[in-house]
């Protein structure tokens, strides 16, 4: 089946901090049409208020604006009569650097879709993609696993996105390992000065530990998104297939932080099974 919804984040002036979001939906059938923004984000369990952040919200068909109203905080009904192709636009303040929210700077593109990315609330299940548009130099990293290229990913539906952070960078380091056949990626972003060696060594004694304990892994790859924060910071966020970390001051990650990188690290690894995969189910 044809993808009907279509998503690109990117940005044009990283001074600004503002991404730029857009989201088609095609073939829409209706006279009116909600569109929703999360209240939720993963990790958090908690009603947020991202909407705050939602700046310059516009509605086309073509390049035909098309009325809308604001009916919640969150939510936006638009006049869609004789309306196939819905185009949104917008852009999202993003200030926040820690595990959860999103960022914008000279150096890196970092978004957690959960908190920018709007949805028709009918269509939460269908397949979508994602165009992340950035600088030829700039790398991407993120757990998502279905890439058409560098720049372009598949995803299955809304929660897949909202439950995919991705970090986008010239500056990024990475590495890998792999244990008990899977593979395992640590990406850094920030002012940090790496040890590999160590750094790969106690990733393993750690990984290898839990899937023993486990019998297994849940999935075949898993990322491990590390922002290294010019100032004190320790927060993580547990994803299916990846973690956010926020460490700071980078210059001390791998001297007096080392066990704190460690721990919060090990810490969300374990979230792959608990509650990623082991949840309870008033959870569902």
């Amino acid at each position: 089946m044809r993808i009907r919804n279509k998503y690109s984040i990117g940005f044009s002036n990283p001074a600004s901090q503002c991404i730029e979001i857009k989201v088609v939906f095609e073939n829409i059938n209706e006279s009116e049409t909600i569109i929703q923004l999360p209240s939720w984000r993963p990790g958090r369990y908690e009603i947020g208020n991202f909407a705050k952040n939602i700046l310059q919200f516009q509605c086309f068909n073509g390049e035909e604006k098309l009325a809308f109203q604001k009916i919640s905080k969150d939510s936006w009904k638009v006049n869609t009569e004789n309306v196939s192709s819905l185009r949104i636009v917008y852009q999202y303040y993003a200030v926040e650097l820690n595990a959860g929210s999103s960022y914008l700077d000279a150096e890196q593109l970092y978004v957690n879709p959960v908190n920018c990315c709007v949805f028709i609330p009918e269509r939460m299940n269908e397949e979508l993609s994602l165009q992340i548009d950035v600088p030829e130099s700039f790398e991407i990293a993120t757990g998502i696993s279905q890439k058409v290229n560098k720049t372009t990913f598949v995803l299955n539906n809304f929660d897949e996105l909202a439950d995919n952070p991705f970090i986008a960078s010239e500056n990024l380091q990475h590495f890998q390992y792999d244990c008990e056949g899977y593979q395992f990626h640590i990406w850094f972003q920030g002012m940090v000065e790496v040890d590999e060696n160590r750094l790969l060594t106690d990733f393993k004694k750690f990984t290898h530990q839990q899937i023993k304990t486990m019998g297994d892994f849940p999935v075949k790859e898993f990322h491990f998104l590390i922002q290294a924060t010019s100032f004190p910071y320790y927060h993580g966020v547990e994803h299916q297939t990846s973690t956010v970390l926020a460490l700071g001051p980078g210059h001390q990650l791998f001297t007096s932080f080392y066990d704190e990188l460690l721990g919060v690290s090990s810490h969300e690894l374990f979230h792959a099974w608990n509650v990623k995969f082991i949840r309870p189910v008033e959870m569902y």
